[in-house]
Formats: C-alpha cells, sequence, structure tokens
C-alpha cells in the first residue's frame, strides 16, 4: 500500500475519480485537518463514494509526517492514470506532443515535468522500470496534482519504445547541448521529445536513434538546466509552432 499526503495532490486524484484509492481521515483533538481544501476533499470522497477510514493523527504521522490530517492509500506503489503505450499511439491525435524520460531520477523533476506535461497537453511520458525515480507523494506533491492527469507509461525498454512510437508517426526530438537550436526548429505535428538524466544527460543509446538533436541557446554563465525547466521550455516551442 501506498499513500498521497499533499492536499493538492490528494484533491486531483479523487477529481479524476480515485479508483481502488481509500481515505485515511485523523479524528481527535489533536486531528490537523482543516481548511476548505479539506472539506473539498471530504466532500469528492463522499461523491465518489470512497472508503473513508476514521484514525488518530498519531498513525497518520507514523505514515507521513507531512500529512495534514489526511492520507489518500492506494494499492501497489503508484498512482495517476497508466495506460499501455500501444493504445495511446493508436488513439494519438494528429498534433500531439509526448515525452521519454531517460532516468530521471529526482522525484521533484519528474513532478515538475507532469505538471508540464499536464499545462502543454502532453498525450503521455515514458519511463523506465528501473533507475528512474518512481510515481510517489513527492512526485504528486511537486506535480501540483498532475500527476493524476498525466498517463505514465513504464516500459522494460526506452529503445524499443521509442522505436514504437517512431513507427506510429512521431518525429523524435533528443534535448542535447549540442544539439540544433531549438529556434531553427519546426516541430513536426507529431513530436516526441527525449530528455535524459540530470547528470548524465541523454544516453548514446537513444541520442543516436532520435531523429534530431536540439539545444535550448544559453546567454548567462551557466551551462545548462534544470531538465523539467528543459521540458517547458521545449513544450512551449512546440506549442508555439502550432498555434492555430
Amino acid at each position: 500500500m501506498s499513500y498521497i499526503a499533499g492536499l493538492h495532490g490528494i484533491l486531483e486524484q479523487l477529481r479524476k475519480g480515485g479508483v481502488g484509492c481509500s481515505l485515511l481521515v485523523a479524528e481527535g483533538q489533536n486531528a490537523k485537518r482543516q481548511g476548505p481544501r479539506v472539506r473539498d476533499i471530504l466532500e469528492l470522497a463522499a461523491k465518489n463514494k470512497l472508503p473513508v477510514q476514521p484514525s488518530s493523527q498519531e498513525s497518520l504521522d507514523l505514515i507521513d509526517p507531512d500529512n495534514k490530517g489526511i492520507l489518500l492509500s492506494f494499492p501497489g506503489s503508484e498512482s495517476g492514470p497508466k495506460a499501455n503505450l500501444d493504445a495511446l499511439l493508436a488513439e494519438a491525435p494528429v498534433i500531439c506532443i509526448a515525452l521519454v524520460l531517460d532516468h530521471i531520477e529526482d522525484p521533484q523533476n519528474l513532478g515538475a515535468i507532469l505538471r508540464s506535461a499536464d499545462a502543454f497537453g502532453a498525450i503521455f511520458v515514458v519511463v523506465p522500470k528501473r533507475r528512474a525515480s518512481p510515481m510517489s507523494d513527492a512526485v504528486a506533491r511537486a506535480s501540483a496534482g498532475a500527476s493524476a492527469w498525466v498517463p505514465l507509461v513504464t516500459v522494460q525498454n526506452l529503445a524499443d519504445a521509442l522505436e514504437k512510437i517512431k513507427k506510429a508517426g512521431f518525429w523524435t526530438y533528443g534535448a542535447e547541448m549540442g544539439g540544433e537550436s531549438v529556434d531553427n526548429c519546426d516541430f513536426a505535428q507529431r513530436s516526441c521529445l527525449i530528455l535524459g538524466n540530470e547528470g548524465e544527460g541523454l544516453s548514446r543509446l537513444l541520442a543516436e536513434r532520435v531523429d534530431r538533436l536540439v539545444s535550448i541557446p544559453m546567454q548567462g554563465h551557466v551551462d545548462s538546466l534544470n531538465v523539467s525547466v528543459a521540458a517547458a521550455i521545449l513544450m512551449h516551442e512546440f506549442r508555439r509552432s502550432h498555434r492555430e
């Protein structure tokens, strides 16, 4: 069993439906729960007929010391929408963007990328099973609840997933410091961004398989951007290329 403690993350999960989840709610004088967001959560839980389990504040603190008197529990190790890559590709619209994350390990970065992916309408995000941040409460918090909405596809082999994406008509763009400036890039109608690990960047295996390597022009003193910031900028550039 896994848990989400952030109120925003809990609220978005419930807005999505909260299938398979249950709510642990602190009772008694020491209960931390208060405020309009807590009321919204309890109302949504009742509307969705979600199981609600009264608990002591001390019990919740043992699970997550940063809780606000409410925890959302869900089976397994991941929350949020999960879908088959083949099904998502079959339903992909004519103009769309997707992401492949090449072993992003920091949950804050994963959460921030999911938040931007939701904001810019990415149809899915692909991550590997190994050497990558799993979905967690930290990811849900960093995503401000967006993890409840963005389909996260976990795959055994990123290279195989990339080939499937290309065969579905996507043009693939690897984010690489030595790549061509994104200023000169006209993104294809179906585009997939591939972003590398925080320390090592894009792996050679994937860099050799993408259609094009692109970079973000820099004018300051540091030589790179945080991967979540780079993802947001590149997704914005895609949307700018396809404004109606």
